[in-house]
């Protein structure tokens, strides 16, 4: 097995790197749900000292991404279908708020944004290149909670996202689920065309929903393989205009 981790070194600190390399592994599944963590051979695969990569992963422990095991060192937290329903629950109420300000704000070029963000995103899919799909999934919610105007709002998502990132990368690779998603976002965008907040707001509330029944549905073991299997690579990110 290849190291899930590459060596840093930059004059950035040594712990926020090696907190930013774990954690990037930890969101993708590059170090899995269950996984053992040992100080020394994160420590080998950076290039860095222990010191470091101790203080990275007492800050992972912290936000709840990692366990401490007695006498044993850390452990990757399991993914949990509870855990999985009251993120998307929040997310549901707060980014149906998003898109219900979203729709008294929105320009005609951030439709026109928006509309490409939706093609884009089929395209990678019917490509299959769903790291890239995912991008452009992501991007579309984070249009609307940018034009919803709320800093409030925007502070409150950006803190629950990171817990969130490991379930929206699984859900790119569900079977059946991923024109699906296309789809409900054209919904949510006819909602926001015809200045119907109430219609926006419902529309993405339906969609989060959709999204938590179906990932419900699926073998979380079978996901994180599919994840696995596809190459490490960074993803396209221009703007779409």
């Amino acid at each position: 097995m290849t190291n899930p981790l590459a060596p840093v070194g930059s004059p950035m600190s040594l712990e926020k790197q090696a907190y930013d390399a774990i954690k990037a592994a930890l969101l993708t599944f590059r170090l899995p749900p269950g996984d053992s963590l040992v100080e020394t051979d994160l420590a080998r695969q950076l290039g860095i000292s222990k010191t470091p990569v101790r203080d990275a992963l007492s800050r992972l422990e912290k936000e709840g991404f990692i366990e401490k095991i007695p006498y044993k060192g850390y452990r990757v937290v399991e993914i949990s279908i509870d855990a999985m329903e009251e993120i998307f629950e929040i997310r549901a109420v707060l980014e149906g708020l998003s898109a219900r300000q979203a729709t008294i704000n929105f320009r005609s070029e951030d439709i026109q944004q928006a509309e490409n963000l939706i093609a884009h995103h089929r395209e990678a899919l019917e490509a299959k290149n769903y790291p890239q799909a995912g991008v452009f999934n992501s991007r579309f919610h984070s249009l609307l909670l940018e034009r919803s105007g709320n800093r409030f709002l925007k502070q409150i998502l950006a803190n629950l996202d990171d817990h969130l990132q490991r379930y929206r990368v699984l859900s790119n690779f569900q079977v059946g689920r991923k024109l699906k998603s296309v789809e409900e976002h054209r919904q949510v965008l006819a909602a926001i065309k015809a200045r119907d907040a109430e219609q926006a707001e419902q529309a993405i509330r339906e969609h989060l929903t959709s999204v938590l029944q179906d990932l419900k549905a699926q073998d979380f073991s079978e996901l994180i393989e599919r994840v696995q299997s596809q190459p490490v690579e960074a993803p396209d990110t221009r703007l779409v205009e």
